[in-house]
């Protein structure tokens, strides 16, 4: 047969490919939790596959090799197309989660979406343990081309993805292993399977964008909320520019036509949508993955000219910063469609620099985009310039007390997530670390503007952030921290100033003024507080500020019923703001992205994980363990499976906080996938002398 080390390397290869794909449509169809699932499953049917060989192990043993190998790789190849497209189509919902108890279909469905998710796995856990069992001296050879092969495809994603997309790259993948199944009944040597491997890749790669459409419709979860555009709206009203798929997951641009939805998008989401033109422009919106959005008016001069648009200054509740700041140097973080950028502009600012770390929206509004003219050249205006990187990583590139204003108008991160694999949305822009790093950018009387939503009841986001601030204020050496914030209430959102010297009376009172005049109610500090009233007051802002400053902060967190706890760059769950003693499965709390039902996610991921291992895994061992196969010593059992348990796990540690933490280093989430996680795992096979040996094949 030939080398079964190129075989090992392939279905490596696919593996990672496979899992960071899945992981792609799924954050694309659900929420960001729901995508939990890909990697215990994907783990799991490799399990599975490792477990059919165990079993069945005297009756494979006795096929020929060549056999066994090509018809596990059709399967394969039939799978990996079948997987996908039942993937694309399959109605996956939160609502499976919120009704497990009370509808039995939910169970039925969540099960059907592992089924699909762990099938290519069983295949390939199948075939890994078949080389393993079948050549144990080359184990350590096996192991370097196994690593090697899945670093490489860490590092292939980033290429396929932005080459073919998602269907076509997958279709490819299942193409290859197809003609991989074929060329070992023809080919008699690995260097003959190669080149025809490398033949077939060249062909498709030319043909496949040709021949192959990308599926552009997918079953998408309802909840994901309106920037489904398309499920809220007729097809009459808004037309589809632009649908792409890149490694931060698909961007849409839709361009809305009707008149009265754009009032009632705008009159619904005011606080991202604001503009000081008199009236607004027709305006279209990009959409990641049905989640994070931003609008980008129609600023090109026949635009304006349409709606007889007019700049009008100090008309909107956000240009609240240019009450104080008088032709300021401007970064902003997520620039989106560019209308920080223009309102900045239209107050003269004497320079404004910019970080996107979507490639879509970066590329569609630089010169050359399709979106570059229509947004009035705002990205390459005079005195602009935007970067497509992570907004972190631009400030800690900019000269320290150099600039006036950093805006973060609801800047979330959904789409930034490097593998969507995580069960709550991380956020380094809104962390202790981050809060202090914008600090030492700011010039003396510099101010950063946060942006982020209210709730009616018990604040949360805004809240938070509010902690957060006060605490970095104290670190960055403000003597009275709690004098350098003002916060404002204005349609739903929050408008927060942190200055990083105190306000003056005069600014305080300028602000006052200005929130009065634009329907922004004062939320701290309150006119009581300040004046140390002696009635309790109700504001939790003031409560909070109050703890602060007599040293109970936690304690006011520890018996607030929202977690609004100060988080880090080691802890930086930002999205997370309910508390697991608060969690009622009967009675999941469902908002938007958030609420309960992330824990019920959580705990139903590894109940059934475990459930699965025991009923798929552990008592067929036990069972076929009593018919005569063979095991380790008793003495070596328990040590070696400690031993092997350990060595995954502590990879998961260490895979998982470097990769998030490189993304700031490199300014891409995307560069931290494809260089920390193959390098990972290519250096993890050399680690062991593997490399040194392979390299005497």
């Amino acid at each position: 047969m030939p080398s079964c080390h190129l075989v090992i390397f392939f279905i490596s290869f696919v593996c990672i490919l496979l899992e960071l794909f899945f992981t792609r449509i799924l954050n694309f169809k659900a929420w960001n939790h729901i995508v939990y699932i890909i990697i215990p499953f994907a783990i799991l049917g490799y399990g599975i596959g490792a477990n059919f060989l165990l079993i069945f192990k005297e009756k494979i043993f006795r096929l020929k090799e060549r056999m066994v190998v090509a018809v596990s790789l059709l399967a394969l190849s039939a799978i990996i197309l079948i997987s996908t497209l039942l993937l694309i189509r399959f109605p996956l919902r939160v609502e499976y989660l919120v009704n497990l108890f009370a509808n039995l279909s939910a169970i039925s469905r969540l099960l059907q979406a592992y089924t699909l998710v762990m099938l290519p796995f069983v295949i390939i856990g199948f075939l890994v343990t078949y080389f393993f069992s079948l050549k144990p001296s080359e184990s350590n050879k096996l192991y370097f081309f196994d690593l090697v092969g899945a670093g490489l495809g860490a590092a292939a994603f980033f290429f396929l993805i932005n080459w073919l997309e998602v269907f076509r790259s997958l279709f490819l993948l299942s193409s290859l292993t197809l003609a991989l199944s074929i060329l070992f009944f023809i080919c008699k040597n690995h260097r003959q399977i190669i080149l025809g491997l490398l033949a077939i890749f060249v062909v498709c790669g030319a043909l496949l964008p040709r021949l192959v459409p990308e599926i552009k419709e997918y079953a998408i979860d309802p909840a994901k909320g309106w920037e489904w555009i398309p499920g809220y709206y007729p097809k009459e009203d808004y037309d589809t520019l632009f649908s792409e798929w890149h490694p931060l997951g698909r961007t849409d641009i839709y361009r809305i036509k009707n008149p009265q939805i754009r009032q009632a998008i705008f009159d619904s989401s005011a606080g991202t949508f604001e503009i000081n033109l008199d009236p607004p422009p027709e305006f279209s919106y990009f959409a990641t993955n049905f989640l994070a959005g931003t609008p980008i008016y129609n600023m090109a001069p026949d635009g304006l000219q349409k709606y007889n648009s007019q700049v009008k200054l100090f008309s909107q509740g956000m240009e609240v910063p240019y009450t104080i700041l008088r032709e300021p140097k401007v970064v902003v973080i997520g620039t989106g469609g560019g209308r920080d950028i223009f309102m900045a502009k239209t107050h003269g600012a004497a320079g404004i620099v910019g970080a996107e770390i979507n490639p879509a929206i970066f590329e569609q509004m630089s010169k050359g985009g399709r979106l570059h003219e229509y947004s009035g050249q705002i990205y390459t205006a005079d005195n602009v310039k935007v970067f497509n990187i992570d907004g972190r990583h631009l400030v800690k590139t900019l000269q320290p007390n150099s600039y006036d204003l950093i805006i973060l108008n609801g800047v979330d991160t959904f789409s930034g997530l490097s593998t969507g694999a995580y069960a709550y949305a991380e956020s380094y822009l809104y962390t202790k670390n981050a809060v202090i790093d914008y600090l030492k950018l700011l010039s003396d009387d510099g101010m950063i503007n946060f942006n982020r939503w209210l709730f009616a009841d018990y604040p949360r986001e805004t809240l938070k952030l509010h902690a957060i601030c006060l605490q970095a204020l104290r670190e960055a050496g403000a003597q009275e921290p709690w004098k350098h914030i003002i916060i404002g209430g204005h349609k739903r959102w929050s408008i927060n100033l942190i200055k990083k010297t105190p306000f003056t009376a005069e600014e305080k009172q300028a602000v006052k003024e200005y929130f009065k005049t634009h329907e922004t109610e004062l939320i701290f500090p309150t006119e009581n507080w300040e004046n140390n009233a002696a009635v309790e007051t109700t504001n939790y802002y003031d409560q909070y500020a109050q703890a602060f400053i007599d040293g109970k902060e936690n304690v006011f967190a520890h018996f607030y019923p929202f977690d609004i706890s100060v988080i880090t760059d080691d802890d930086p769950f930002f999205y997370k703001y309910y508390k697991l003693n608060f969690f009622n499965p009967f009675a999941v709390a469902v908002v938007h992205h958030t609420g309960t039902v992330i824990f019920m996610s959580q705990m139903l991921v590894l109940l059934q994980a475990v459930l699965f291992i025991i009923i798929f895994i552990f008592l067929p061992l036990l069972f076929f363990k009593k018919s005569g196969i063979k095991t380790l010593p008793p003495s070596l059992l328990k040590p070696f499976i400690i031993y092997f348990s350990c060595l995954g796990l502590g990879f998961m540690f260490i895979e998982i906080p470097m990769m998030q933490r490189f993304g700031l280093l490199l300014g891409s989430p995307i560069y931290s996938l494809s260089i920390t996680l193959a390098a990972l795992l290519v250096f993890s096979g050399m680690k062991l002398g593997s490399a040194l040996l392979a390299a005497k094949i």
